[in-house]
């Protein structure tokens, strides 16, 4: 995944998926719920290790970092 791809936050479709402003501490003002199967462009991406990975994505017009677990590219299977 790199900046620029076209991706889909995917998630359990009964539940939505909180985006953050800001990368690290976060505080409830800070969330934005995001639902299942939804369209996003990535601006950067931060790999940290090889577990916790976090992708900051264009959704609904707003910059919002993500679990890069939840971050799915277009073409990916599954």
């Amino acid at each position: 995944m790199n900046p620029g791809d076209l991706v889909f936050i995917m998630g359990d479709p009964s539940r939505p998926i909180l985006g953050k402003r800001r990368h690290r501490v976060a505080v409830a003002a800070d969330l934005t719920p995001i639902t299942h199967g939804t369209p996003a462009l990535v601006l950067e991406v931060d790999r940290g290790d090889a577990h916790r990975t976090h992708v900051k994505v264009l959704v609904q017009g707003e910059a919002l970092w993500m679990p890069g677990g939840f971050v799915k590219a277009s073409n990916e299977e599954g």
